[in-house]
């Protein structure tokens, strides 16, 4: 959590917090794919 303890704007630490959770929703989306193929090909 080192986008909490940055003292910069409240702006700032916002832009840090929505990349997080959409990189992480990105690596959940996309981890679940390849999981969807991967059983699709067995």
């Amino acid at each position: 959590m080192t986008f909490v303890c940055r003292t910069r704007p409240a702006q700032g630490g916002t832009m840090d917090l929505a990349m997080a959770m959409g990189v992480a929703l990105f690596g959940m989306f996309a981890a679940s794919t390849v999981y969807f193929f991967y059983k699709l090909e067995r």
